[in-house]
């Protein structure tokens, strides 16, 4: 059976997980993984949960359905992190959020490690967020445990 690494994105509608998800994909078929990724969407409204699944893995991939123990849960909104036990036994965690220690309110004790990302600030900023997001999943995808 191939070694399939899991990885989800939440977000609310409007975000642009799809987007950064989406250049994920990309730089990944470039690197000659296969890749399976499908988004999930609430009741189409304003600020509603989406989340993107996906699947990486050297070998074709046949596992279908959604994501349900992923390695890497990227929040576009911290407020998502809880009650999320899905995400929350993820080994990587990205959040956006100005710091780690605001994370921690939300979080609590986590064995998980903890990235934060300042989408907002990089947003005022005028600099690509998305390269950011892509870059952190990429290097915590392929760092060691």
């Amino acid at each position: 059976m191939p070694e399939i690494h899991e990885i989800i994105f939440y977000g609310r509608s409007g975000d642009g997980i799809h987007m950064v998800a989406d250049q994920l994909v990309q730089a990944l078929i470039k690197r000659g993984f296969y890749v399976i990724s499908y988004p999930e969407y609430d009741p189409e409204r304003r600020e509603t949960l989406a989340k993107v699944h996906i699947r990486v893995s050297k070998e074709p991939i046949n596992a279908r359905g959604p994501v349900t123990k992923p390695e890497i849960a990227v929040f576009f909104d911290i407020r998502l992190l809880q009650n999320n036990q899905e995400a929350l036994n993820a080994r990587k965690l990205i959040v956006n959020a100005t710091n780690r220690e605001f994370v921690g309110k939300y979080l609590g004790n986590t064995d998980a490690d903890v990235i934060n990302i300042d989408i907002h600030g990089l947003r005022r900023a005028g600099n690509n967020y998305s390269q950011y997001v892509v870059d952190s999943v990429l290097k915590a995808l392929f760092s060691e445990p």
